[in-house]
């Protein structure tokens, strides 16, 4: 019966398997020898199980990007175009970046996004934007944004189904309560992810606002694991998005109009105020 090899031996034919790094990398992991020490403790804390084989990978970006791979797997997105940049192109190793932060992934809509919502983003995420108020800080005039949305979308919807939509918009509370717990649900959820109204960090910044520059916090357990929640909220929060968008899709100008149907009633009746602001707008 053959005998095991000690664990020590086991990992030897892996090892000497594995190519040298390049003249290049070499270079840079003597340059930047504190930083490469950093990443490579990081890989191990995160992935004991993994970082060897991570770290023996001969190609950089095929490292760093099995190290991204990981950790979206057990934790949440990284913001994948800042290493490919420092891969490429950066004057400083990857690892030399990623040790200044977390490079979180951000999923809101920022000026530009909004403004080319019916041309950047899928048909039934855009529709359901139509229902509620617009985010009026993006817009270039009162109105202005809603306008173009509704001009985009009656070469996909019929115009006497856009005119059944309030003016301006359902009320986003409004809307949140018509659909609670149904399986329109998605449209509420959607309406406060472009107004950046969802409580979620992921969900609610963009790169445009001005407020995030790429990386955040450093890479302490507490930290991730909090972000780790996070994402699975706006994960399911998306998700919700994503299957209604998928619906409506189907049939974009009836299906709406029947999710329409579903959800007008449901409105409270206009106060007074509102009626007369409705009143102005026409």
């Amino acid at each position: 019966m053959a005998t095991a090899a000690p664990p020590v031996l086991s990992y030897l034919a892996e090892t000497l398997l594995r190519r040298p790094p390049s003249l290049r990398e070499l270079v840079v992991r003597l340059g930047y020898a504190e930083d490469y020490a950093w990443f490579a403790g990081l890989a191990r804390r995160l992935f004991p199980d993994e970082a060897e084989t991570l770290l023996g990978i001969p190609d950089l970006g095929q490292r760093l990007a099995r190290f991204a791979r990981l950790f979206e797997e057990r934790h949440f997105p990284l913001y994948a175009p800042y290493m490919e940049f420092f891969v490429d192109e950066g004057e400083e190793p990857p690892f030399t970046w990623l040790r200044r932060g977390i490079p979180f992934q951000l999923m809101g809509f920022g000026y530009d996004d909004l403004h080319e919502m019916w041309d950047g983003y899928r048909e039934g995420l855009s529709a359901l934007a139509l229902l509620a108020e617009p985010p009026d800080f993006y817009s270039d005039e009162p109105g202005g944004l809603r306008t173009a949305w509704l001009e985009a979308a009656a070469q996909r919807i019929p115009r006497e189904t856009l005119l059944r939509i309030p003016a301006g918009g359902i009320p986003l509370d409004a809307l949140t309560e018509a659909v609670q717990e149904t399986e329109y649900q998605g449209a509420a959820q959607a309406a406060a992810w472009v107004r950046a109204e969802t409580g979620s960090f992921f969900l609610d910044h963009s790169f445009e606002d001005g407020d995030y520059d790429g990386f955040s916090d450093p890479w302490e357990d507490e930290i991730i694991q909090e972000g780790t929640e996070e994402w699975r909220k706006a994960d399911q929060l998306m998700d919700a998005v994503v299957k209604l968008a998928d619906w409506l899709e189907g049939d974009l100008s009836s299906r709406f109009a029947e999710m329409l149907d579903f959800i007008l009633p449901r409105l409270p009746e206009p106060t007074t105020e509102q009626e007369e602001n409705d009143d102005d707008d026409q």
